[in-house]
């Protein structure tokens, strides 16, 4: 109980006063490296490891967990966006069975607590891309719920309220360190920015579950990962759930000739996820939208009857009235 009480006081910083960072050194605080983290849904080469650094390329959109579940802890990791937007974020107590379902195919992202990890430039990104005001999120430290997730959020609350913004704008920008202190503790989660405490929320139920790194479509590094796990030490899980830990290969170039989708029965408008969309048209050409962005452009280099196959070696195979993508998404059809 008296850890838990000089931490708390620790990060009440005054206005005017020196921030205070948890450099997650001293007792029960462990080093996190490559070899404390699975995969749940990314490439093999989207994270890359070197002394305890991570290098994420940010595609695709997924995450790694942390090798085991937890209930009350603190952690602490610095990060640096390395394009101007960046997204990302760390998830704290994702549900087992969500992540099953990313990891064979069914989601993107866990259901839990999100505390985003977002670069100072993404509203003008946002507003420029979307023609809409970017009112309903900041870059300084958002805590929120993602899927059937309780939180109390604390003040000040987000227009839609449900996300906790930050009290204090202390974020910096591209290639330049920030500091991130989590503290997970009883149904309630607290995040210091840079030694600064901001945003939180409590009444949190589930309150237990895994930690996870999220890779969201931009280059981001971490680095200084610690953590220290509090009573229980060993989290046994109300609603436990067989993860998966895949072996998933990125795309690979390819050289070869378009193929020709003409009268091909995978032809039109596929949607999946949350506003994907991936369009076949007769010439051979897929294009992969998210909502109204063009994401990319691909050729097919190969097909069946019933299926096809574009450059990278992204499978599509038609099941009945289903589009299975890639053996990890289900899509179904818009428009022929």
């Amino acid at each position: 109980m008296s850890c838990l009480i000089l931490t708390a006081t620790a990060q009440q910083t005054r206005p005017g006063s020196t921030p205070l960072l948890e450099k997650g050194e001293g007792q029960g605080w462990v080093v996190l490296g490559s070899k404390d983290f699975l995969n749940v849904n990314c490439y093999t080469s989207t994270w890359r490891w070197e002394d305890g650094h991570a290098f994420c390329t940010g595609k695709p959109t997924g995450v790694i967990r942390y090798r085991e579940p937890l209930t009350n802890f603190e952690f602490v990791c610095e990060w640096m966006h390395k394009q101007v937007g960046g997204n990302s974020g760390v998830f704290v107590w994702a549900s087992p069975q969500s992540l099953r379902n990313c990891a064979q195919g069914r989601a993107r992202l866990p259901h839990g607590i999100e505390v985003q990890v977002l670069d100072i430039g993404y509203r003008e990104v946002y507003e420029r891309q979307f023609k809409r005001p970017g009112d309903w999120f900041t870059s300084h430290g958002d805590v929120f719920t993602v899927g059937p997730v309780k939180m109390n959020p604390f003040p000040p609350v987000g227009p839609r309220g449900k996300r906790s913004f930050p009290s204090r704008k202390t974020t910096k920008g591209i290639n330049q360190w920030n500091h991130y202190h989590i503290r997970a503790v009883n149904g309630e989660v607290r995040l210091s920015v840079n030694g600064v405490e901001v945003s939180g929320g409590d009444g949190i139920a589930p309150a237990q579950g895994f930690l996870c790194l999220e890779s969201e479509g931009a280059p981001i590094e971490f680095r200084n990962l610690r953590l220290r796990k509090m009573a229980p030490l060993v989290t046994k899980l109300t609603n436990p759930a067989e993860i998966p830990v895949p072996v998933i290969d990125g795309p690979r170039a390819s050289t070869g000739p378009t193929v020709s989708l003409k009268g091909h029965p995978i032809l039109g408008r596929w949607k999946y996820l949350d506003g994907y969309t991936r369009e076949f048209l007769p010439a051979g050409l897929c294009t992969l939208r998210h909502h109204d962005e063009v994401i990319w452009k691909r050729r097919c280099i190969s097909k069946t009857a019933n299926s096809l196959t574009l450059e990278g070696g992204l499978e599509h195979v038609l099941d009945g009235k289903t589009l299975r993508i890639e053996n990890r998404y289900n899509a179904t059809r818009i428009t022929k």
